[in-house]
């Protein structure tokens, strides 16, 4: 055992540094992040994994897997498993309906790697148009039970992070065989759907299939098309251009049936291959990502409608209403904002989907669409159908995403026992309800580990702005004080007013606002103030920014802490 070093923990800890040992020839540098493990009491810190120095940007992924236990090499068996299979030839094409023929092409990200699902769109009798959704057969590549299979089950679901993907399938079959690739052949389920033009569903077929991808397209591209600022070939500009107006009627439909329209802008960090930080975006919500969502949700609800029918043993993915009190909270602090308010009593859909179109500028829209989502419940998978409230739907499941989601997958083997003519399977409740309890554990761990891993690109990207002013806007208040968000740069900080201003804050009662005691000066939620980057500690995950005026006579506090 060793300990001439020691262990800083980069999340606040009552015991403060330890002492760090280890076993084993090799050390960690000065300044290396760290895994330990501690105890509760007094002791050293025992060490469990190196990082890497905590001022390389290339680390940050590693550490925000580390630091969420994220399951990063696949066992050797599962990559054998996956490196026997090769590209599908006429044994695996056989018995499958083949569309190579039509035009089929895929829209996503411009950085995807992995493409689950394409589109197509061709003309039905009586003036109908069916729209065909053929998604990755991965049920064909991992068999149940198999090391494949228990190692996707563990992980749940593939985590994107900034510098890249950690999937939940080998990257042999996720960004390969199972991905949708141009001039591929590649083995699908597909939901082929007649549609008429109010977006009415008319019939539904569903298949195992081949396709081959003709098209690699990206969203912003569609984006520039639907513009008029892009021509495609005619039969791929006249295949957009069909599916365009279906999108908007499903679409219509969701809306008059109660489906809520959160616009909560994710945000993005654009790196190099070093990690180093290029850019901090909003992601702009765009009609070419309303296109495809409206037709992932619509084979995502054929599925379901069958799967209900035949009574399977599906995952459902389910979405609680928000309860009374919730609705409460939530009003008293719009009415507290002078913001639109849902009041109460009534149908809940209706009053918080008229309360999300309410004209406001950005930085209040974006804070009134967060504070709704604050208090809706998150969705989760469940071995029952309880509806889905954000949807206004029952008999709703994933089935587009089996590359990436493991209740996806597992609903695939379903709609392949239907289309075998297999007796439906009988499942054990009891080990449906622990899959889905597993996978919606999963799914949380995944996007924690997301937000932070862009949380920490983001104090990078702040750790160059040292100094510099900034504009931004109030998006949180506790007692010490509140929590900004940069206008160009979707990243927070948290403001001590008291620091900058000779008065001292407190929360008053409506908790939306802090109020000086004798200057009366008044922070509000959604306020825009100017700041100044004043301190960045990127293993402690905190950000401080002053407040642009002539701070009091004592110094701001410095230092850093973190993972040593």
């Amino acid at each position: 055992m060793r300990g001439r070093w020691t262990f800083d923990p980069a999340r606040r800890w009552p015991g403060g540094p330890r002492p760090l040992v280890w076993k084993g020839p090799h050390e960690p540098d000065d300044g290396d992040f760290v895994v330990a493990e501690l105890e509760p009491d007094e002791g050293p810190a025992h060490l469990v994994e190196v990082l890497g120095a905590d001022d390389r940007p290339a680390w940050d992924d590693a550490s925000v897997a580390s630091q969420h236990r994220l399951r990063i090499r696949f066992p050797a068996e599962a990559e054998r498993e996956a490196a026997a299979f090769g590209e599908p030839g006429a044994a695996e094409r056989a018995g499958r309906l083949d569309l190579r023929d039509r035009l089929v092409f895929t829209i996503d990200p411009a950085d995807a790697r992995d493409h689950d699902d394409a589109l197509s769109f061709g003309e039905a009798p009586g003036g109908h148009a069916e729209v065909g959704i053929h998604i990755a057969d991965v049920s064909h590549y991992v068999a149940a039970g198999g090391a494949l299979d228990r190692e996707a089950a563990l992980r749940g679901t593939s985590c994107y992070l900034p510098g890249g993907v950690i999937p939940m399938l080998p990257e042999s079959l996720s960004a390969d065989l199972c991905s949708l690739r141009p001039d591929r052949d590649r083995l699908t389920l597909s939901v082929l759907v007649t549609l008429d033009t109010h977006g009415r569903v008319h019939g539904v077929r569903f298949a195992e299939s081949v396709i081959r991808s003709r098209h690699r397209l990206h969203y912003g591209e569609v984006q520039a098309c639907f513009d008029g600022a892009k021509r495609f070939s005619r039969p791929l500009q006249d295949a957009l251009e069909g599916l365009r107006p279906l999108a908007r009627a499903l679409r219509r439909r969701r809306f008059a049936a109660g489906a809520l329209d959160l616009e909560v802008p994710e945000a993005k960090a654009v790196v190099d291959v070093q990690g180093r930080v290029l850019a901090m975006e909003r992601r702009e919500a765009l009609e070419s990502h309303a296109l495809v969502e409206e037709f992932m949700l619509l084979a995502n609800r054929c599925v379901g409608n069958e799967a209900a029918r035949r009574r399977a043993g599906v995952l459902w993915r389910v979405h609680d209403p928000p309860s009374p009190g919730k609705l409460a909270e939530l009003d008293a602090v719009l009415k507290a904002l002078r913001l639109p308010r849902p009041g109460a009593g009534g149908d809940a859909a209706r009053a918080l989907q008229a309360l999300l179109r309410a004209p406001l500028d950005p930085p209040h829209r974006r804070l009134l669409h967060r504070m709704v989502l604050r208090s809706l419940p998150r969705a989760r998978y469940l071995e029952r159908d309880v509806g889905h409230f954000g949807l206004a739907v029952r008999e709703y499941l994933h089935f587009t995403s089996p590359i990436r989601r493991y209740p996806d997958l597992h609903n695939h083997r379903r709609v392949r026992e239907w289309l075998r003519g297999a007796p439906d399977a009988a499942w054990d409740p009891a080990a449906l309800a622990d899959l889905a309890a597993a996978t919606s554990a999963a799914e949380q761990e995944a996007a924690d580990a997301e937000r932070d891993a862009v949380r920490v690109k983001g104090l990078r990207h702040l750790e160059g702005r040292l100094g510099e002013r900034a504009s931004g806007s109030i998006t949180g208040l506790v007692p010490r004080g509140f929590f900004v968000e940069l206008d160009d740069a979707p990243v927070e900080g948290f403001v001590r007013p008291s620091l900058y201003l000779d008065d001292h804050f407190a929360l008053d009662d409506t908790g939306v606002r802090m109020v000086g005691r004798h200057t009366r000066t008044r922070f509000t939620l959604g306020d825009p103030v100017v700041v100044v980057v004043a301190r960045v500690d990127v293993p402690a995950r905190e950000c401080e920014l002053a407040l642009d005026v002539a701070p009091r006579g004592r110094g701001r506090r410095q230092g850093r802490r973190g993972w040593r």
